[in-house]
């Protein structure tokens, strides 16, 4: 549950009034609740009790080095997918021997700089970066620490754009070619193989694509011992899932999916095996909302319009993914609800946060809170249509900071010549 909630007849995130937070930063604005991103990974860090488990949060979800240091603070790891993501785990203080290095699309550099800075392990996804891993292991010196990801064809039931469990997506070697690879790990000198991962896709809605994978990779882990390989980790990925308000479909608790990886374990008959796992979304989307001000109502072809200072260079999700999130003034208004599209600034009729949203009364300059804003928000954004960044603020109980700040309109031509 978030920290999000009405009192005195206005919006507040913990103790702080989004109203305050406006009139001191202007809008659009991402605001962040501590409080919510640390009760969510203790409720999951409890679900997973019982199993030997790290807790790689997924930095491509949100990668602000305030929401990283809380993480750390956490005792959580993380799972990367560029040399960049790691370069801020680190200066956030997070320690790269919990960073698991995914990604179809490791530079040879990326995987350089991952070795030196002692990962704990780079999953790899094809057999020709499995080469590429093992010859910059050579020249280092070193013995690189692997885990081969599995395409287990493994339908999640999710959006296409974020499943990635079949074999018709980019991700994982599928089994007979992940066995040639486990062979080829196993007799060269400089590559310790010691886990297997997947990751089917995101938002699951139900535990069992989950359950099956588990049982597949668990199967698979000790075929590879048996071969030689000693496999003491599964990674079963992300897709932990998360509702977007109140008018979203309801989805499965974290224990529901954490007892999901119990039965695969016990099924596949792989139950010593340290477990890990990798939520973005669930930890950090409902800690966030995007701020935001009416600046023009407008009624056209039998539509009510609500035009916003945000848009899709604040959050892409709706006009990507088609995604729902939930929508409030901040300031309560009484008065019979009539749908409306709440739409953006951007010169671009996909530039909208919902259409027939049935919305109180909404006046030109209202506040305006667009929750589920904290993954992949800031994360996505872009300065098209030459708009600055926005700012981020972290809320701490009564208390709060910029965690970063608004960007210039002299930084959008900085780095040209």
């Amino acid at each position: 549950m978030h920290h999000f909630h009405y009192s005195q007849g206005g919006l507040f995130v913990e103790d702080v009034s989004l109203q305050s937070l406006a009139e001191k930063h202007g809008t659009p604005l991402y605001v962040y609740s501590k409080g919510t991103i640390t009760s969510h990974f203790t409720r999951l860090d409890a679900a997973l009790s019982g199993l030997d488990h790290l807790i790689c949060y997924a930095v491509k979800a949100n990668s602000n080095l305030a929401v990283l240091a809380t993480i750390a603070r956490l005792g959580g790891g993380f799972d990367i997918v560029s040399g960049g993501e790691l370069y801020r785990v680190i200066k956030a203080g997070g320690d790269p021997r919990k960073c698991t290095f995914a990604g179809v699309g490791k530079t040879r550099e990326e995987i350089a700089y991952a070795l030196r800075e002692r990962v704990r392990a780079i999953h790899v996804e094809s057999e020709s970066e499995l080469r590429v891993v093992a010859e910059e292991a050579t020249k280092l010196g070193l013995q690189a620490p692997v885990a081969l990801r599995v395409n287990p064809n493994v339908d999640a039931g999710t959006h296409p754009y974020i499943a990635t469990g079949l074999h018709d997506t980019k991700f994982g070697l599928e089994l007979d070619r992940a066995r040639v690879a486990v062979r080829f790990a196993i007799e060269h000198a400089h590559l310790a193989l010691h886990g297997v991962s997947c990751h089917i896709g995101s938002q699951l809605d139900s535990p069992a694509p989950l359950e099956e994978a588990v049982t597949l990779l668990g199967r698979f882990a000790l075929e590879c011992r048996e071969a030689g390989a000693p496999i003491t980790s599964i990674d079963v990925g992300g897709g932990w899932p998360l509702g977007y308000g109140h008018e979203a479909r309801p989805y499965p608790a974290a224990h529901e999916f954490a007892d999901a990886i119990r039965r695969g374990l016990e099924a596949s008959g792989a139950t010593d095996l340290d477990v890990v796992t990798e939520p973005g979304r669930a930890l950090v989307a409902d800690a966030a909302i995007l701020l935001t001000r009416a600046l023009y109502r407008k009624s056209q072809g039998g539509k009510r319009f609500v035009i916003v200072d945000a848009g899709i260079t604040e959050l892409i999700r709706p006009a990507l993914y088609g995604a729902f999130h939930a929508i409030a003034p901040v300031r309560a208004r009484e008065g019979a609800l009539t749908p409306a599209d709440v739409v953006g600034p951007i010169c671009e009729s996909g530039d909208f946060f919902a259409h027939g949203r049935m919305l109180p009364p909404i006046e030109e300059g209202d506040l305006i809170a667009i929750y589920g804003a904290g993954a992949y928000g800031r994360e996505m954004s872009s300065t098209y249509n030459a708009r600055p960044l926005a700012p981020e603020v972290l809320v701490e109980g009564a208390s709060f900071r910029v965690v970063r700040r608004r960007q210039t309109v002299e930084e959008l031509w900085r780095l040209e010549e």
